[in-house]
């Protein structure tokens, strides 16, 4: 051995001894102080309210689209819906008024459109006249006629406003900008439908809403989870070890590390969001882990004679280098999440991984010293005997005899796993986020089967030249674009100001159908119309003041990010064979970052992936000095992500912002056993692998399996998750630890044994 691990463990024995002796009453009252003041900013943590941490910063995709906030204004609407059998009948047309009415006066609200409040461009006796496209008269049939005429004549406010069936309309709500604004209007709409229109029909849905309700339901999650995580450790624990200092003791690491965290978090200034409300439980549950493994080895001096110190010191001198690096390689995989474009994936992994080494750091500051305490168990009571010895007594005696069975075997079940690969689709939808039993979920669902386009795509329009698009060649073929668009599979109806310029054509004209002008003089003169038109702010919705940047948009049903990544490529072909090279088509649009984000997530995987793997295998090779022992230790870490992935891809659960970090966490979290195996193999190889992994297997096999079951529950609970992914993400980990740990106790022995390695020191 040389010099250097000489030094390290004399380096950690001085620590041991002072955390045992001199320095533990000081190191537990800092811990209890730093607690305090981590758990007053823990507590006042902030949700999130807004989406803005899900969607990547990449420079091009958030100028276009601040550019288009700029221009045009918010583009988040809400969506009210009213079923009624007699809908068009007055009675059910003066609710829709008063509802229109009152929702435009709450705070936060700048603009209702609904079929009372919206106007059609007719020639009247003085010009062209401003009219609602509603007549408000008295029941009868000359009534229905005008109102079915009128629908007739408007089929773009129609597609909008009122459904096929005649039976729902649609009131659409703009809100400003501002969140805080955002929320005070959103309480407000639905304090109002559920006090004055409760007794109606209606359904409420939009991406304001939605993120709210992301709001509350993290709130619900994090008041769930919590309590669960810790009765299902806590069970968990005492069940395993049989000893209240057994379940007090992680758990009080626990309660730390989480604190510290979650303080820290607050501090600097961040709000809680989808993903980084999964970082709660993913500490208790890492921070447990690491508390196992030092009890246990605590367990071991049972009947040691004598003072305790000495073999508390001995043993956690040899404990404490694996679970440095096992923290430190799950920390690695969690970091390199911090590679991904999306800032709330990157938070997760920056913060999930300094709580690793934070609760490394509690739990060596912590557990010497209190063990210290403690008088040393008296006999091995449930630890040399039971059914779990038995197991792993059995276990040994499998890899020990038949290596090469175990090792092919494994070997053939990943091949299985990689197959189901291929049925992994990169998908992100955003309202199948939630559960089916949501209001939101249900509303939208709702809308979406009565008039379809709950979601839209907005594309900003100009010339390369950047010239005003005020000629006729230039509206002719952007009709045809949208004549092209409006009949794509997934397309609801779009939108743009060519609607307004055929309504003013018709108006002035005199005609019947809606058209373009048949000269550039005819279309300039309607161009010059709404210039000098005294209502601007509906027309600033379509256009810029000098007519270069047209917005269109193109409302889709509620499909996913990659039937909608395919729409907009289908979209963008469809303008450069209708418009040509002289125009510039841009996407953009809150629902289209999301696209974009989704689209990249297959190359954050595999980066992150690949960034994850790389520091772990240094982390591994620095350990143990052994390229042997490396190539060895990557079988039983690859083998379970591939059983994952194939899992994912028989039971069709699509790769979206929660499922994509599973192969970065995991790797980082897999890896951990081996470390402790290999660490406890290397300290009894004596020459003959067969002795040295039945020893290992029997003796270290019981804390790796108790760690795994603690990150299995653990991970588990978040299966009470608010959020699909989330669940996804938290029951996929789980069964990925337990594979782990068949894996560690299985085939990494088997590779031991068929490789014979003879490495009996880190440094040989």
């Amino acid at each position: 051995m040389t010099e250097s691990p000489k030094k390290s463990s004399r380096t950690i024995e001085i620590l041991l001894l002072w955390l045992t002796g001199k320095g533990r009453k000081w190191s537990l009252f800092g811990v209890l102080v730093t607690t305090l003041f981590f758990a007053y900013f823990a507590l006042q943590v902030p949700i999130e309210s807004s989406n803005v941490s899900m969607v990547s910063h990449t420079r091009e995709l958030q100028g276009n689209y601040d550019g288009f906030r700029k221009i045009f204004g918010n583009d988040e609407v809400l969506l009210l819906a009213i079923t009624h059998p007699d809908l068009l009948e007055p009675e059910s047309l003066q609710t829709i008024k008063r509802m229109t009415q009152e929702l435009t006066r709450i705070e936060g609200v700048t603009r209702v459109l609904s079929l009372t409040n919206a106007e059609q461009l007719v020639a009247g006796d003085f010009g062209i006249e401003l009219v609602p496209l509603i007549p408000e008269q008295d029941a009868g049939k000359s009534y229905q006629n005008a109102i079915n005429k009128a629908l007739e004549q408007n089929p773009v406010l129609a597609q909008l406003l009122i459904s096929q069936d005649l039976k729902t309309s649609i009131i659409i709500i703009d809100l400003t900008g501002d969140i805080d604004q955002q929320g005070r209007g959103l309480a407000a709409i639905e304090a109002l439908l559920s006090s004055d229109y409760s007794d109606k029909n209606w359904h409420l849905t939009g991406i304001p809403l939605q993120k709210l309700t992301v709001s509350r339901l993290i709130q619900r999650d994090q008041k769930v989870i919590i309590p669960f995580s810790t009765l299902v450790l806590g069970s968990l624990l005492l069940l395993v070890f049989r000893r209240f200092s057994g379940l007090l003791l992680p758990l009080a690491v626990m309660a730390i590390s989480l604190c510290w965290t979650v303080g820290i978090y607050t501090l600097c200034g961040l709000s809680l969001n989808t993903i980084t409300a999964l970082l709660p439980p993913v500490i208790m549950v890492l921070s447990v882990s690491t508390t196992v493994h030092l009890y246990n080895g605590w367990l071991q001096l049972a009947g040691k004679p004598g003072d305790p110190k000495p073999w508390i010191i001995e043993e956690f001198r040899e404990l404490f280098l694996p679970c440095l690096f096992t923290a430190m390689t799950t920390a690695l995989g969690l970091v390199s999440l911090t590679v991904s474009s999306i800032p709330a994936v990157k938070l997760f992994g920056a913060f999930s991984a300094l709580g690793v080494m934070l609760s490394f750091s509690v739990n060596m500051l912590m557990v010497p010293g209190l063990l210290s305490y403690m008088p040393l168990p008296k006999i091995r009571r449930r630890y040399d005997t039971g059914r779990l010895n038995a197991v792993l007594q059995t276990t040994a005696r499998l890899t020990v005899n038949h290596p090469r069975l175990v090792l092919t075997l494994a070997l053939l079940l990943a091949l299985a796993g990689l197959s189901g690969l291929n049925h992994i689709n990169n998908n992100t939808d955003l309202i199948r986020f939630v559960k089916p039993t949501e209001k939101i979920y249900q509303d939208t669902m709702f809308i979406e089967r009565a008039v379809g386009g709950v979601n839209s795509l907005e594309f900003m329009l100009t010339r390369r030249d950047s010239s005003a698009l005020t000629r006729l060649e230039d509206l002719t073929r952007i009709d045809k674009l949208q004549a092209s668009i409006n009949g794509l599979q997934k397309v609801a109806g779009s939108y743009s100001l060519l609607s307004v310029i055929k309504q003013l054509n018709r108006a002035e004209t005199n005609q019947e159908q809606l058209s373009l002008p048949e000269n550039n003089e005819s279309l300039l003169y309607l161009f010059d119309l709404l210039e000098t038109s005294p209502n601007q702010k509906p027309l600033r919705k379509l256009v810029n003041p000098d007519f270069t940047t047209l917005r269109i948009n193109v409302r889709i049903k509620a499909i996913g990010s990659a039937d909608t990544a395919s729409l907009v490529s289908r979209i963008e072909q469809l303008a450069k064979r209708e418009l040509g090279n002289d125009y510039e088509l841009r996407p953009t649009g809150d629902f289209y970052q999301v696209v974009v984000d989704s689209n990249q997530l297959v190359s954050n995987v595999v980066r992150s992936f690949c960034l994850s793997l790389s520091m772990v295998l240094l982390a591994i090779y620095i350990l143990f000095r052994s390229f042997k022992l490396l190539a060895i230790a990557l079988i039983p870490n690859l083998v379970p992500l591939a059983w994952t992935g194939g899992l994912m891809g028989y039971l069709h659960i699509d790769l979206s912002t929660g499922t994509a970090m599973i192969a970065a966490v995991v790797i980082g979290l897999t890896v951990d056993s081996t470390i402790h195996y290999l660490a406890r193999f290397q300290r009894e190889y004596q020459g003959n692998s067969k002795e040295a992994v039945i020893i290992t297997t029997t003796a270290t096999g019981r804390a790796l399996s108790i760690s795994a079951l603690v990150l299995f529950l653990g991970f588990s609970v978040g299966g009470l998750s608010s959020f699909l992914p989330t669940i996804y993400f938290s029951l996929l980990t789980g069964v990925t630890m337990l594979g782990a740990l068949v894996c560690d106790l299985l085939v990494l022995p088997a590779s031991l044994i068929l490789f014979d390695t003879k490495e009996g020191s880190p440094s040989e």
